[in-house]
């Protein structure tokens, strides 16, 4: 049973509610919920892919203002998608989402005050995301004072780290977008198998943003004052050395660590291909 509907305009920041029952109401997305895979047989062997495809969706207007506002956002997000080169909008059910353009409306009842008809959306990931933060913090005792006793020992016993994991209940291999704060130099974050390596000093109020959930992928640093700063070259991206910045987390349950001298968070998405029933 879905629970929200809405489309969100990246150009204009407009997000409209498409399971309003005052407004537009979207009671039947079952397309939205198909899942599927274009497919070329070959001799016992398949090749298959998820492309952008079109769904369509039924609703419900009441009251022809709410239909014409959308309708006009609808047109204005295609024009600059394909004359300006501006991101395309992004569909959302119940927390699921994925960019999207709403092609066309055809309406099949008219009254003065409803309207119903199907609206065609170009999905165009191919797949359905769901965005999952986990944050990991400096440990200050760490790095501030070390463990205290009541006698003098020749050296300070550092508190032990944490054991630190991510629980990805994905079947799927999820992408992620790590954002890392400063101040740290050379950050070094081991996430299963792997090592996420930037060759970088991240200063005191900024951070460094790995985001392989994209495409392109993109590596950046935000400084304190919010310049921008392109250091995608920085990143380590050796595959065969387990060293990719931008490697996928696999499902189940992924040990972390780090130096612990700085703090962290890990956005991974769960994807399905289709919206999940529940």
């Amino acid at each position: 049973m879905m629970h929200t509907l809405t489309y969100t305009s990246n150009r204009a920041g407009t997000v409209i509610d498409l399971a309003d029952p005052e407004g537009i109401m979207c009671g039947q997305i079952l397309e939205l919920r198909t899942r599927t895979w274009e497919f070329e047989l070959g001799y016992r062997s398949l090749h298959a892919t998820r492309p952008a495809k079109t769904v369509k969706v039924t609703g419900l207007v009441y009251g022809i203002p709410a239909l014409e506002k959308a309708e006009e956002l609808f047109d204005a997000d295609m024009y600059a998608y394909l004359n300006d080169a501006a991101k395309p909008g992004v569909i959302t059910v119940d927390g699921w989402s994925q960019t999207c353009l709403v092609v066309g409306h055809e309406p099949d009842y008219t009254s003065p005050l409803l309207v119903r008809g199907d609206f065609t959306v170009a999905l165009l990931d191919g797949v359905w995301h769901k965005p999952v933060r986990q944050s990991f913090s400096r440990s200050t005792a760490r790095y501030n004072r070390g463990k205290g006793y009541p006698y003098d020992y020749r050296y300070d016993y550092a508190p032990t780290r944490n054991v630190s994991s991510i629980d990805n209940q994905s079947a799927l291999p999820s992408r992620m977008r790590l954002t890392i704060y400063g101040p740290v130099s050379t950050p070094s974050i081991i996430i299963g198998g792997n090592k996420v390596i930037a060759d970088v000093s991240v200063p005191s109020g900024g951070y460094l943003i790995i985001d392989g959930t994209g495409s392109p992928r993109t590596a950046v640093m935000v400084a304190a004052n919010g310049d921008i700063t392109n250091v995608f070259d920085k990143t380590h991206r050796d595959q065969a050395s387990n060293e990719y910045a931008f490697a996928t987390l696999p499902p189940g349950l992924q040990q972390v660590s780090w130096d612990e001298s700085f703090g962290f968070d890990v956005e991974y998405w769960l994807e399905q291909t289709g919206l999940p029933w529940t």
